[in-house]
């Protein structure tokens, strides 16, 4: 019996762990990736967590990171974005433990057109 329980929760685990990055674009710095099923709505409101997969190394804490894992809060009726958590990987899609990572500043901006940004919001509005 304890052997199906702790097997069950290997599975539970494994799936819980394990998103489903999806490649939505690029720029000259980096390969950006949603996670389609962490989009959470409330009105207009919504939160989604993508991924930067940086073209270069860079550094924080004396540690390199490749990737940038991120959580936004958009307003799609105001085309706007803010962000809520940011934390910083040493392998791709935010992958190993976090080297360095922050709360958002909980200031909204205005989303730019034909940003990263603009991808990302259209995206969790569901404009795309």
């Amino acid at each position: 019996m304890k052997r199906i329980v702790w097997a069950a929760l290997l599975v539970l685990a494994s799936g819980q762990a394990a998103a489903d990055w999806v490649n939505i674009g690029s720029d000259a710095n980096a390969e950006l990736f949603v996670d389609r099923s962490t989009i959470a709505r409330s009105g207009d409101m919504v939160t989604m967590w993508s991924v930067s997969d940086l073209k270069m190394p860079h550094s924080a804490n004396g540690a390199t990171y490749l990737s940038l894992k991120r959580q936004d809060e958009f307003d799609c009726a105001a085309s706007r974005v803010r962000g809520l958590q940011i934390s910083a990987h040493p392998q791709a899609l935010g992958e190993g433990q976090a080297v360095a990572s922050e709360k958002g500043s909980g200031a909204w901006m205005p989303v730019t057109p034909e940003s990263i940004g603009e991808k990302l919001w259209k995206v969790a509005c569901g404009k795309e």
